[in-house]
């Protein structure tokens, strides 16, 4: 199909796999960073045996922002364990109205955790929370979770209209 035939659900579609596209790429950038300075901390350990104290608080968050930043990616790509045998013993129909029902599901549940989230996000903001360490502000990382939850809600919702759209 060309641009101008496309059917809305098809561009939305299309949408989220764009921002779900630059979630993927900043995944691969978060997980460089966490090795760069795993990297800095064992050199200066090792090698200055000057141990560099705010890098392990520093990778902690890096790896808290890798695990929601992948998480509508890695669902997208298939990537996730999935409990399969309810598919097998349904038939195409039934795979159709089961993944209708789950991703609805799912879809809906993510957004309650975006909206429990935010909420989180806004009281860290507000008290302006800081780790224990070396005193950095934890409301950035609060804010990735209401967005990685609406992120992953876009991925369902478009794995949604994709069993909407499958033939009957």
């Amino acid at each position: 199909m060309d641009r101008f035939t496309d059917t809305p659900s098809t561009v939305v579609s299309r949408g989220i796999d764009l921002v779900i596209s630059f979630f993927h790429y900043v995944a691969m950038f978060t997980l460089g960073i966490m090795a760069l300075l795993m990297g800095y901390d064992i050199v200066m350990r090792f090698v200055f045996n000057s141990p560099a104290e705010w890098v392990l608080d520093v990778v902690q968050l890096v790896q808290v922002t890798l695990a929601f930043i992948a998480a509508a990616p890695v669902l997208r790509d298939g990537g996730h364990i999935n409990m399969e045998l309810m598919e097998m013993i349904l038939g195409s129909r039934g795979q159709r109205r089961l993944g209708i029902l789950s991703n609805g599901i799912c879809a809906v549940g993510s957004l309650w955790m975006a909206v429990l989230g935010w909420r989180t996000f806004s009281q860290s903001l507000r008290i302006s929370e800081s780790s224990y360490g070396i005193s950095l502000p934890i409301y950035p990382w609060k804010f990735l979770v209401p967005l990685c939850f609406f992120i992953l809600a876009l991925q369902f919702f478009a794995a949604f209209l994709k069993h909407l759209r499958a033939r009957r």
